[in-house]
């Protein structure tokens, strides 16, 4: 699709739901306003590939919040941020209870945009989010700040907006638009990894987002790597209501059969990661280390969880697309055994990383609808001052 065409589907004045909203979970989205998400994004890549600048910004920052590294988010929102002529603002340490009005009001000033990622304890790390997102609003109610930043979960316990999007858009990529992804099977599993404590967002998000759009989705995981509470039926329900399907099973193998899409990724159970906030509160650190190396140990008993050739070969026509949020566990690369081997990882590199580099266009995208009532003038006139992005 060149940028023309994607700008002509965008929404326009008085069509935007995304204007002066957060983003914060894709289910709190409609369809239509995630579909203007991935088209904006595919709009600025096109601008982009056609060396044309989308800097709609002549000044003004971007505040970034992790409070746990994750160098590739980091490098999207900050690649995303810029690509609108943001100036990037770190700051690391997450933000006390009892400063966060103080603070996030003060991060807001001259700020359009407020990027967190805070995954690390379940039900906690959402709600922390949320409370930044409702100070900033407070601060611009109270005329503390003229004009209110965008704020942007950059993943959650719950949710990864930015990571699940990007999926969907990469999929309609490759199937020819979002409409295209009716009827196809895409499986969701469980993978083994050493780590083993990551959070359930990705899987969990992904779910709730692509049962959406009718598409025919299998979920498999082993005993006990459960997600949150009312996530599979969010799930079962989305797929009755867009007309898709939904089941769940409990081999990789059968997810697998025939699928045209597989998404294999590692995630910690919802039990383990509820233990783990609950001793965190407490201050029990020595206790969620030997929590950790427990569930490590009892994840070894699923090492056969691993994406291998033969397990490609039982995907429709042995060419499924395979995605993954990464960095992937890699087996005798990045350790002895992991989600896929170095085969099946080296056969699909090129596709997995073009998967992620479209997060920073799906956060720029993200930007212009949340500041702009009028996307498609905006985007038109981008394309109109075609200002060339370099000589």
């Amino acid at each position: 699709m060149d940028y023309c065409e994607a700008i002509n589907k965008l929404p326009g004045s008085n069509e935007n739901g995304l204007y002066g909203k957060n983003c914060l979970k894709t289910w709190d989205m409609t369809d239509e306003e995630i579909i203007s998400v991935a088209r904006g994004a595919c709009a600025l890549k096109a601008l982009r590939d056609n060396n044309i600048s989308p800097k709609i910004f002549d000044s003004g920052i971007a505040v970034s919040m992790f409070t746990k590294k994750d160098s590739g988010m980091e490098l999207a929102y900050a690649s995303g941020c810029d690509l609108l002529g943001l100036t990037i603002i770190e700051k690391d340490r997450k933000l006390v209870n009892s400063n966060i009005n103080e603070t996030a009001a003060m991060a807001s000033y001259m700020a359009d945009s407020i990027g967190i990622c805070e995954s690390d304890f379940i039900e906690k790390s959402s709600r922390y989010i949320k409370r930044i997102s409702d100070s900033v609003e407070e601060s611009q109610k109270n005329g503390v700040i003229n004009e209110k930043p965008f704020v942007l979960n950059l993943g959650s316990d719950e949710d990864s907006p930015v990571q699940t999007i990007s999926d969907l858009q990469y999929m309609a990529s490759r199937f020819g638009g979002i409409e295209n992804l009716k009827g196809k099977k895409i499986a969701v599993t469980w993978a083994y990894s050493p780590d083993g404590t990551r959070s359930l967002a990705v899987p969990q998000g992904l779910l709730s987002l692509v049962t959406r759009f009718g598409m025919n989705v299998v979920f498999a995981a082993p005993e006990g790597m459960d997600l949150m509470p009312g996530a599979i039926e969010k799930a079962e329900q989305n797929s009755k209501d867009s007309g898709g399907s939904f089941k769940k099973v409990s081999t990789m193998e059968e997810a697998f059969a025939d699928a045209e899409i597989v998404v294999p990724v590692n995630w910690a159970p919802f039990s383990f990661l509820e233990k783990r906030t609950e001793l965190s509160a407490a201050n029990l650190g020595t206790y969620i280390d030997l929590l950790e190396h427990e569930l490590r140990e009892n994840n070894k008993e699923f090492i056969d969880w691993e994406v291998t050739e033969a397990m490609m070969e039982k995907t429709k026509d042995g060419k499924a697309l395979l995605l993954h949020s990464l960095p992937v566990d890699v087996t005798d690369i990045t350790c002895i055994r992991g989600e896929m081997t170095a085969q099946v990882y080296g056969a699909n590199l090129t596709s997995l990383l073009s998967e992620a580099g479209l997060r920073p266009y799906v956060i720029a995208a993200m930007i212009i609808l949340a500041k702009s009532e009028d996307p498609k003038a905006a985007f038109k006139t981008i394309a109109e001052r075609a200002m060339r992005r370099y000589f």
